[in-house]
């Protein structure tokens, strides 16, 4: 195949050897979940460059200002998801060793690391006859790296249960929150006044129990005093759905929107009362995360990274039991902002590079 350089076992390089050829899948940048993971590992390597060359590959325009000393950008433009990620199966850059940022990676062999985030759409999703070949896709990913690294315990045991990969090859990394947006969004909130309303954030996938919420808002004490809940992150078909479904059921103070810009999102968040993340189930569940770091309540169920945030600045759930997610809202949002300092630390440069360090030299 075009772009693939070598099938034989990575070797460290000698001295005097052309370094190693990293390709660094960064097709993502600014798109969701793995955007964010995309962008503060560009933060870290910047921060502190890798040896070796690496390759970029992603859009230009956005790589520029993430672009470290001795990396290359590798323009790409398109859609990773086109065709199950596979419609730049044969444009992949020649490397000697690629690190593709989502599950969803070209499935072509050759020396790789893998970040599977979740396993979350073999149990939920609009189209539950697709399961089994997602199964499939997903164990062929796992098959194909020569590690997975993953984002939090609870995707670590759903990686070794779901897609029967050995314990050892999986590795769990920590995500961090970006200081610099930390100190802007709580400059912000100190010289915002609150408004009158609870936050979500998120995409309006079937996991992250949006109807339970909605209905359960309904028979809160915030909302019987006036507040709203505000939805935010829904692709437009998505936002109809919802908005239809509570218009059905004379659901009130309700304001469900798309996607918007980080500035927008940066108010919203500095005048909410509380955000509320009620998943069935979480790879790690940023939005919780980033709030709780910055003084924010949050009311949230246990998985993903949610059980590590403190108790100052949480208030768990029952994500199944409508009554516990009315409760918990209410309970957040009488708590004041915590004063504790929470800032999780990333560890995923570093973890990444002891990755790389492993895999080169280790055979089939």
């Amino acid at each position: 195949m075009r772009g693939l350089r070598r099938r034989t076992p990575l070797t460290p390089p000698d001295q005097g050897r052309t370094p190693v050829n990293i390709l660094l899948d960064c097709r993502w940048l600014g798109r969701g979940g793995a955007g964010r993971l995309t962008e503060l590992l560009l933060i870290e390597l910047c921060k502190a460059p890798p040896r070796g060359v690496w390759q970029l590959w992603g859009e230009q325009s956005r790589l520029e200002k993430y672009r470290f000393p001795g990396a290359l950008i590798a323009p790409w433009s398109g859609d990773p998801t086109k065709l199950f990620g596979q419609s730049d199966l044969l444009k992949v850059p020649a490397h000697d060793l690629a690190i593709y940022l989502h599950q969803l990676r070209p499935l072509r062999p050759g020396p790789s690391i893998t970040f599977v985030l979740d396993t979350i759409p073999l149990r939920f999703g609009r189209r539950p006859w697709l399961q089994p070949a997602k199964r499939i896709f997903l164990w062929t990913t796992c098959r194909l790296s020569r590690k997975i690294v993953t984002i939090s315990e609870v995707s670590r045991v759903s990686v070794v249960r779901d897609l029967h990969t050995k314990p050892s090859k999986v590795v769990v990394t920590t995500l961090g929150i970006d200081p610099d947006r930390v100190a802007r969004v709580r400059a912000l909130r100190a010289s915002s006044p609150r408004g009158d309303h609870v936050l979500f954030v998120g995409r309006f996938a079937e996991h992250k129990n949006l109807r339970r919420l909605v209905c359960a808002f309904q028979t809160t004490d915030f909302h019987r005093d006036g507040g709203r809940l505000i939805l935010v992150g829904g692709t437009p078909l998505q936002v109809a759905e919802l908005s239809a479904f509570a218009a059905d059921a004379n659901l009130t103070q309700l304001d469900i929107r798309p996607e918007c810009t980080e500035d927008e999102l940066d108010h919203l968040i500095a005048t909410c009362r509380a955000l509320v993340q009620p998943s069935l189930e979480e790879g790690y569940g940023l939005p919780a995360v980033e709030a709780a770091a910055l003084g924010v309540q949050v009311a949230v169920s246990r998985t993903g990274y949610a059980p590590e945030i403190p108790p100052d600045l949480a208030t768990f759930m029952d994500a199944y039991d409508v009554r516990s997610i009315s409760v918990a809202v209410d309970q957040a949002t009488r708590r004041p902002d915590s004063r504790l300092i929470w800032l999780p630390q990333s560890t995923v440069a570093a973890d990444l590079i002891g990755v790389i360090d492993a895999v080169i030299g280790v055979p089939s």
